[in-house]
């Protein structure tokens, strides 16, 4: 039987019923085929419970026993240009699986023009995160101009800048002389000279990923898995 995970962004303590959505009982109930009774896994920011699902009226689960606490996983932020919803969507669920603090879409110079959905992009990220057995659920900051997130920058945070017009810059060769980092993927059109003459400013280690050019979906996922092998 396949580990069931539903995460509730609120207290968890022993058996205090908590109260499905219907979306959470439709997923227990039509998708999983889980029963009254049935063991669910239900976690928060900070701890993971076993439970049962029970009905009485409307459908709930009853917390049975604390199995585990969140493990702190590296800082490191995802930065990324605005393109098409459906590469952001790929993007935010795989990054989600592998795991990261924040995500913060930003304006660029070509950029795409769209409509930012954030509470879809809610649901991808705790989707994510409950198929992934993780306890870290990210944050998704509002949309931000780059050049505005760049001057206001805390200088302890390393940034990795994905170019792809650098000639040289391998990320498994990243100097892992800071604790914080965050990872900045450009849209289609690449960075503008201007962007680029602001990121110089931050002393960012600039890298290639590549002979090929990689969509900015599958850049992030790229980049982000290197690091994390290297923090391991």
């Amino acid at each position: 039987m396949p580990k069931i995970r539903l995460y509730f962004p609120k207290k968890i303590a022993n058996e205090v019923n908590l109260e499905l959505t219907r979306e959470q009982n439709h997923y227990l109930k039509n998708v999983m085929r889980r029963n009254v009774n049935d063991q669910v896994f239900i976690f928060n920011d900070d701890e993971e419970w076993v439970g049962e699902y029970i009905t009485g009226g409307k459908e709930k689960i009853l917390p049975i026993k604390m199995v585990r606490k969140k493990n702190e996983i590296p800082d490191i932020w995802m930065c990324f240009s605005l393109v098409k919803m459906r590469n952001i969507n790929f993007l935010i669920e795989k990054v989600s699986e592998i795991g990261v603090k924040k995500f913060i879409p930003i304006v660029t110079d070509y950029s795409e023009r769209i409509n930012f959905n954030y509470e879809r992009l809610k649901k991808i990220i705790i989707e994510a995160v409950e198929q992934s057995d993780s306890l870290n659920i990210p944050k998704l900051e509002k949309v931000v101009g780059l050049k505005k997130i760049l001057g206001n920058w805390n200088e302890e945070r390393r940034i990795i800048l994905c170019d792809e017009s650098v000639d040289s810059g391998n990320i498994m060769e990243f100097p892992l002389n800071e604790k914080k980092f965050a990872i900045f993927v450009g849209p289609i059109g690449g960075w503008s000279e201007s962007e680029r003459e602001v990121f110089d400013k931050k002393n960012p280690f600039k890298i290639t990923l590549g002979k090929n050019i990689l969509k900015a979906d599958t850049a992030a996922i790229y980049s982000l898995a290197c690091l994390r092998t290297l923090l391991m």
